[in-house]
């Protein structure tokens, strides 16, 4: 099921803690039976620390894991040690973005609230590099990897099975004109385009809305599929310095109902994507 080192450390990681619970086993019982501290065990289940197979031998012992259970579990463990695209760029990228980009990378389905910009996954290149370049003090060679980093994330759109994408925009993002009306039109003709894919959803909410729970704060939410699967949805707050990741399913949870919100007080996608065309003839 996993797709990359980040989503099966974590799949790893709470199918453990799950499996745990299921025995009816406290974390000191836990590491009492493999004589190990309570500490490790936590960090084993929140992915906090790798899972070496010699210890996943002693937990398929504890919890009397079947030979395809452990197997499978096995095969997480040699996921989860693989090195992915985006290692090569972590020297320029602030901490936890390689969380962000391993379960965008992996996400059946992410869903984005955004108030001023478009979206990372949406953003042509002349758009990118006008919000790139913005940054005080940035070098050239800095904005072209940061360029790169970006465009190489888009690619995940145009796999065979891509994501479900479910964009939702403050109308603001169309009127705020990035990098000049030339790239700005090009951009809403990028949006106009990438949302006639089936697996693309754009919708924006216009200035005269209901307010709406979401009012104000950008979001992304990625979700797992299948009910056998132990991933839980996951949100990134993204900031300037540093990305805010909220995996608690009743604060996570928050998050979805502020979406629905903000999607209900959103025009159709057909109107949508009438009022992005719009934009984009005016800006000509």
């Amino acid at each position: 099921m996993a797709t990359n080192a980040v989503v099966a450390r974590r799949r790893l990681a709470l199918s453990l803690r799950e499996r745990r619970l299921r025995a009816g086993l406290t974390l000191e019982e836990m590491a009492r039976r493999m004589e190990c501290s309570p500490a490790k065990i936590s960090r084993m289940e929140t992915g906090r620390t790798g899972v070496r197979v010699a210890d996943l031998r002693m937990i398929a012992d504890v919890l009397g894991l079947g030979p395809a259970d452990h197997e499978a579990m096995i095969e997480l463990v040699r996921q989860a040690r693989g090195r992915e695209w985006w290692h090569e760029f972590a020297d320029i990228v602030p901490e936890g973005s390689a969380t962000l980009f391993g379960l965008e990378d992996g996400a059946p389905a992410i869903s984005q609230h955004s108030t001023s910009i478009v979206p990372g996954l949406l953003q042509t290149p002349e758009y990118a590099r006008a919000l790139i370049s913005s940054v005080e003090g940035i070098t050239a060679d800095l904005v072209e990897r940061r360029l790169a980093l970006r465009l190489r994330r888009q690619h995940l759109l145009d796999r065979p099975q891509p994501p479900r994408l479910d964009i939702v925009l403050d109308e603001a993002v169309l009127c705020r004109v990035i990098g000049g009306a030339e790239v700005m039109a090009g951009q809403c003709r990028h949006l106009l385009a990438r949302a006639a894919a089936p697996h693309v959803v754009v919708r924006v909410v216009p200035f005269d809305a209901a307010t709406h729970a979401a009012e104000g704060v950008g979001f992304i939410i990625f979700e797992f599929d299948g009910e056998e699967d132990v991933m839980t949805p996951v949100v990134f707050a993204e900031q300037l310095s540093r990305s805010t990741l909220i995996d608690d399913p009743d604060e996570a949870g928050g998050y979805q109902t502020a979406l629905a919100g903000a999607r209900s007080a959103a025009l159709t996608p057909e109107r949508s994507l009438e009022l992005i065309a719009a934009r984009a003839a005016g800006l000509r």
